[in-house]
């Protein structure tokens, strides 16, 4: 009797696991984490700390899910549990809009924790312009020829139409874009600065070939132009604004000379996918 009096008092000293705790913290050694709303960029990489006790705690799972999808997760097994642990994860995600970040930790004895919070992912300024596009730039200026012995001469330009492709992929930082610009075959890379729903282009020492006809006399000199271009996204469509000057030699009959043009870029190019 007395033994089972000493069994039962046992058992009701007995202690209740301690159920395991979890919360976010931010800053490991250096290291910043994002803290609830936080605002970042699709793409960026985040660091996310979560901290916690429990009696021997043996794994936490990490997850990053957007309306209810899963977009990536991170899971640690200790193989030797703890009762107090820090641990820090990273990820990379593409997504905009609310992103839920939930930590669970559980214990040997089975019992979890959780710990979830927002953060909210913004499209990158330079996200909306990627693409291609195609159209004509139109060039709206004065030519003039100069050739040894000959009075320059001078000619309007009116929507001269010069055709252009636009490669546009992410640049490598925040508000910029580069661009592989095709004007008649003629192909050079570009870097842009994005400006809100405009992005800003310069392209210096670019071959164009003119088309040029004076009087009874045709011909198609190579000019080295320089561009300043503004494009402005509407819609799928980029609007050019800028201005074009630049010069090369022209060859007409027995004489040399050079050609410059001066002038206003304007048109619009198409997005084809």
């Amino acid at each position: 009797m007395v033994c089972l009096v000493g069994l039962a008092m046992l058992a009701s000293c007995k202690k209740d696991p301690v159920a395991p705790t979890i919360e976010m913290y931010v800053g490991d050694e250096g290291t910043t984490c994002v803290i609830e709303n936080a605002q970042v960029f699709s793409g960026d990489q985040i660091f996310v700390g979560f901290k916690g006790t429990g009696e021997e705690v043996t794994k936490i799972d990490v997850t990053v899910a957007q309306n209810g999808t899963a977009l990536d997760a991170f899971h640690h097994q200790w193989n030797t549990p703890v009762n107090n642990f820090e641990i820090t994860c990273d990820f990379t995600i593409e997504a905009s809009g609310t992103v839920s970040i939930t930590g669970t930790v559980t214990d040997a004895a089975g019992q979890t924790a959780t710990k979830s919070f927002n953060i909210i992912y913004n499209e990158k300024p330079s996200a909306k312009f990627l693409g291609n596009y195609e159209g004509n730039a139109l060039f709206t200026g004065t030519t003039e020829v100069a050739v040894a012995g000959m009075e320059p001469m001078q000619q309007e330009v009116t929507d001269h139409e010069m055709p252009v492709t636009l490669s546009i992929t992410e640049g490598e930082h925040l508000n910029e874009v580069i661009a592989v610009c095709k004007i008649n075959n003629q192909e050079s890379t570009v870097t842009g600065t994005v400006e809100g729903d405009k992005v800003n282009f310069v392209l210096t020492d670019v071959p164009y070939t003119f088309d040029y006809d004076m009087s009874e006399i045709s011909f198609s000199p190579t000019i080295t132009m320089n561009l300043n271009l503004t494009a402005t996204l509407v819609g799928s469509q980029l609007n050019l604004d800028g201005t074009c000057n630049g010069e090369g030699e022209v060859h007409i009959l027995f004489y040399n000379g050079t050609i410059a043009i001066d002038g206003t870029i304007g048109g619009s190019l198409d997005k084809t996918e």
